[in-house]
């Protein structure tokens, strides 16, 4: 049996060791995180084996898989956390709902009319989805049994029918109601011992109105057909990754693992779906209604923002970012700026002539793709932002604009007229997953693109392009001095006067952001690219 890891014992960028002791097969045995192997250790002890295990970039849940020739496979999960100086684990994934969100936010520019509300149970969906309705999927589990605790009730009046001898709390009109069906009796002791109006009858069978607490509220109803209809969902998407998976069962592939992880998480929905206060809940449409109860309860609440997530997950988006592990911050975080900044952008400069044919691709098979790489995207006539653009040689180049040594590919490229001025303008935009001394290192990025990216003029002599050249980072700089002379790195970067003066430095870009703050950074970019032009 594994050991009990507590919470914040794993972390990113740092080295691990596992080991298996007391196996005669320890020798023959397979250590596997995430379906990939991990590297094995010489170990001095023949019943023992050791693997260890770097993390690197790495946060959220991971699966380790241990196989013993003739024993069988044993799997259990560790969750990994984020160096605590960087982003937490809710902040990844509030980059994936902001990445679905802003997707649906331009594809609404589009001229695309193809939904892409809910994808159906019949294609795989890509990693980084899955990844994010597993992480949804727990959080409402414990939101569920959170409701559990203490589910809202209301007084729900029904009536009963039983033996007039049992009926001794009975109000005269329910008695009189009661004459209205079935066998009247006549008393036959005297004295009566009836009241004097019933005359010495009475009903066999009184009719009882009660009053009793009932969790069957149309909220409840709602909150059980989503469990269900999610539990479907994962269940249909298991079926169709455990057909995909290879036949040779020696080797578990990654479709096989999250065949097995989905039918675990739709069993646990449909677990609680059947539990507790849940089984005297009725039938209901599987879709949430705003009401006083979820706007109102902090729990409910929670259901309902959980139940939001959910529904990004299940969109039938595409595309080839999505099929990266949602653990590969860095590479995520690459995307999840340029989509940030492109609606930002489109909000910030109108939408009249945006062009998104270049950023969805419209799926034979159903859904929209969402391409992620090499993508110009027009704002409108005079502005551009592009995502990974290629500058390659100049003098290959029919614009005859690259670069002089080597192909170079920033991650965001914000070009045109109209950016702090009426001349064309060039700001590049690095995206890295770093902060504190990392940042130190990533400077050299955006010095090259800075110095290397030129173009030919009518001369034969070559001129920069780039009017300025700046950092993203989810870096928050800490105690700014008046002047920046006296700040050291990586805070200068980050001076006003700084990135005004050089055009030069790094902007913060942070999970949870705003789209007002947003515009706000994309104002303070271009406003420093035209500062002492």
């Amino acid at each position: 049996m594994p050991d009990t890891v507590p919470a914040g014992a794993v972390r990113e960028g740092a080295s691990y060791l596992f080991e298996l002791r007391d196996s005669d097969d320890a020798l023959a045995a397979d250590l596997l995180i995430d379906d990939a192997p991990v590297e094995a250790l010489r170990s001095r002890e023949p019943r023992s084996a050791r693997w260890r295990w770097m993390p690197g970039f790495h946060a959220g849940l991971v699966e380790v898989v241990l196989r013993l020739p003739g024993v069988g496979t044993r799997r259990f999960e560790v969750t990994t956390d984020p160096d605590l100086r960087k982003l937490t684990r809710d902040d990844f994934d509030a980059m994936v709902r902001e990445v679905l969100e802003d997707t649906f936010a331009l594809f609404s520019l589009s001229a695309f009319r193809k939904g892409i509300a809910r994808q159906p149970g019949n294609r795989l969906p890509p990693l980084a989805r899955l990844e994010f309705l597993r992480s949804r999927a727990e959080a409402i589990v414990a939101t569920v049994e959170a409701i559990a605790r203490a589910p809202r009730h209301y007084l729900r009046a029904e009536d009963i029918t039983v033996p007039a001898h049992r009926a001794t709390r009975a109000t005269g009109p329910e008695i009189i109601k009661s004459f209205r069906s079935g066998v009247i009796r006549t008393e036959t002791v005297r004295p009566s011992r009836l009241p004097a109006a019933l005359k010495g009858r009475l009903p066999a069978q009184i009719t009882l109105r009660q009053c009793r607490n009932s969790a069957d509220i149309p909220e409840h109803r709602q909150i059980k057909a989503c469990l269900r209809s999610w539990a479907a969902w994962l269940s249909s998407i298991a079926e169709l990754l455990a057909k995909s998976a290879a036949a040779d069962t020696e080797i578990i592939s990654t479709a096989g693992s999250w065949a097995v992880r989905a039918r675990r998480i739709a069993r646990r929905l449909n677990n609680v779906a059947v539990a507790g206060f849940m089984t005297e809940v009725g039938e209901g449409p599987a879709l949430l209604r705003m009401s006083s109860l979820f706007r109102n309860d902090p729990v409910y609440q929670r259901f309902y923002r959980l139940w939001h997530d959910m529904n990004l997950g299940l969109t039938a988006l595409f595309g080839d970012f999505l099929q990266m592990p949602l653990a590969r911050t860095y590479e995520l975080y690459e995307l999840w700026c340029f989509l940030r900044l492109l609606r930002a952008a489109v909000e910030e400069y109108g939408a009249t002539d945006v062009d998104l044919s270049n950023l969805f691709i419209s799926a034979a098979g159903g859904g929209v793709t969402i391409a992620a790489g090499a993508i110009s995207v027009p704002i409108d006539s005079d502005r551009m932002l592009c995502f990974q653009r290629q500058y390659r040689e100049y003098w290959v180049d029919d614009s005859r604009e690259g670069s002089f040594s080597r192909t170079m590919v920033p991650d965001v490229v914000l070009a045109g007229k109209n950016l702090g001025g009426p001349e064309r303008r060039v700001i590049v935009l690095d995206a890295k997953y770093r902060i504190n001394d990392g940042l130190n290192d990533a400077l050299n990025s955006i010095h090259t693109y800075r110095d290397a990216l030129v173009q030919e003029v009518a001369s034969g002599r070559t001129e920069g392009i780039v009017t300025a050249a700046y950092l993203l980072t989810p870096h928050l700089p800490a105690c700014l001095k008046p002047d920046f002379r006296d700040t050291p790195v990586p805070g200068r970067l980050f001076h006003p006067e700084y990135r005004e003066k050089f055009r030069f430095g790094a902007v913060t870009l942070r999970p949870g952001m705003s789209c007002e703050e947003l515009r706000g950074s994309l104002r303070t970019i271009v406003a420093d690219a035209g500062a002492g032009a």
